[in-house]
């Protein structure tokens, strides 16, 4: 009777031991059905290796992320990690409610080698909050055949004063031929699309938001030549630009209305489902006294501390370091958003499972410019190496680069006047 208790204890125990599993949550705000899937992808490869830890994602829009954030912060239903941006981040870290990564990071430097432009955004008072896992860098891309037309040559320009006189050619000989081509593609409308080809523009002269004390530094003579140089090229961009943002700038350059723009490759997928290769970039033109510059957006990971309290650390920084493997991270971008989301780290960046997807291949020359571009990347309010001042992120989430911009190429502000009026609004948000 013993030997049949003991038997049933451990048939009924044993399931348990064997199929006990660590289930960790995380949010993410890619909600597109292919971005979705990549992740569901990896979430099964990630399941098959380590069958006791569960991985669930949910999906909470950009829209709702810093409102959904704070209110789960608040009310203790965090789940244990979530993908991020700076701003987020600190938005977060101001909150009290992640931890600091610098073993993840340290690992995955010492494996992988982070392109060290990445982890600046995510450097606060000494250590590390965030773990980037891909990056977004802005490039000039262009239609080579409208550059052949009407410049006889494919070269694109690689100055300032080359960029601005090809665009000014570009606009008017294809008017004169009633094709209706704008040179370049620059926005204007009070939103992030405007605030990133703003600050690719600044980054070609260094412009830094902060000293290393965090102390502004914007009103500069190298924000207002910027300024002025986006005012100046912005004249051979689309007018109704005043008021467009992705959508609408993404649909005249696919269309041949546009011939150049600052932008993410992200468009490589729509014109290799088009079979249309007439597609390439360059590294951000630059003044002869400038430098190679242009904005980079790192995503990250931030982990709560929920995640300790559940005692699911481990199980979190076990799934962090599977998808920063160089075969998986493939999928996280390449797979998920080729030309747009690029690897951080030198070893994901050379990996043929990179650069065996098909649409990097078909644009190699391209991806190529653009892995090149982590390298000068910076983002605003980050160009020390860390988080020197947190009001970037209110400064960001303000647009305020965009709407000083717009007020600029409305000409309802001069150049020193717009800059003098957003440095003031930036010390707004120190105070």
């Amino acid at each position: 009777m013993r030997k049949f208790v003991i038997l049933l204890v451990l048939l009924t125990v044993l399931p348990l031991v064997i199929l006990g599993t660590t289930t960790i949550v995380f949010w993410h705000h890619e909600a597109p059905a292919h971005r979705v899937a990549a992740f569901q992808k990896i979430i099964n490869l990630f399941q098959k290796e380590n069958p006791d830890i569960k991985v669930i994602q949910q999906v909470v829009p950009w829209g709702d992320a810093w409102t959904k954030t704070l209110a789960a912060i608040e009310a203790g239903t965090t789940p244990d990690f979530q993908f991020s941006l700076p701003e987020l981040t600190i938005t977060a870290y101001e909150a009290n409610a992640i931890i600091p990564v610098d073993d993840i990071i340290q690992e995955l430097d010492s494996k992988y080698q982070y392109v060290q432009s990445q982890l600046a955004p995510y450097k606060i008072n000494g250590k590390y909050w965030g773990v980037p896992i891909w990056t977004m860098p802005m490039v000039l891309i262009y239609r080579p055949s409208i550059l052949e037309q009407y410049l006889g040559t494919k070269e694109p320009p690689r100055t300032w004063n080359e960029l601005l006189l090809a665009a000014q050619k570009i606009t008017l000989l294809s008017s004169e031929k009633g094709d209706t081509i704008y040179g370049i593609g620059l926005t204007a409308g009070n939103n992030l699309c405007t605030q990133e080809q703003v600050y690719t523009i600044m980054a070609n002269l260094g412009v830094k938001f902060f000293d290393e004390k965090g102390n502004l530094t914007f009103n500069s003579p190298q924000t207002l030549r910027a300024v002025e140089f986006y005012k100046d090229l912005y004249m051979f961009s689309p007018p109704g630009s005043t008021g467009w943002a992705w959508g609408e700038i993404e649909m005249n350059f696919s269309a041949g209305k546009i011939a150049m723009m600052p932008y993410f490759g992200g468009l490589q997928k729509r014109f290799y489902d088009l079979e249309n290769y007439d597609l390439d970039a360059v590294i951000q033109p630059y003044p002869i006294d400038g430098v190679k510059g242009n904005l980079i957006y790192p995503n990250d990971v931030h982990i709560f501390k929920s995640a300790v309290e559940k005692g699911h650390l481990e199980a979190v920084k076990k799934f962090l370091i599977f998808i920063m493997r160089p075969d998986i991270n493939a999928i996280l971008t390449a797979q998920m958003e080729p030309g747009s989301f690029v690897p951080v780290t030198k070893a994901a960046q050379e990996s043929e499972h990179y650069w065996d997807d098909p649409i990097i291949k078909a644009f190699r020359h391209m991806n190529e410019v653009i892995i090149e571009a982590t390298n000068y990347g910076t983002l605003y309010g980050f160009e020390t190496g860390s988080a020197v001042n947190l009001a970037i992120g209110s400064i960001s989430g303000a647009n305020t680069l965009a709407e000083m911009i717009q007020n600029v190429v409305t000409n309802k502000m001069g150049v020193v006047d717009a800059v003098k009026w957003a440095e003031e609004k930036m010390e707004s948000f120190m105070k």
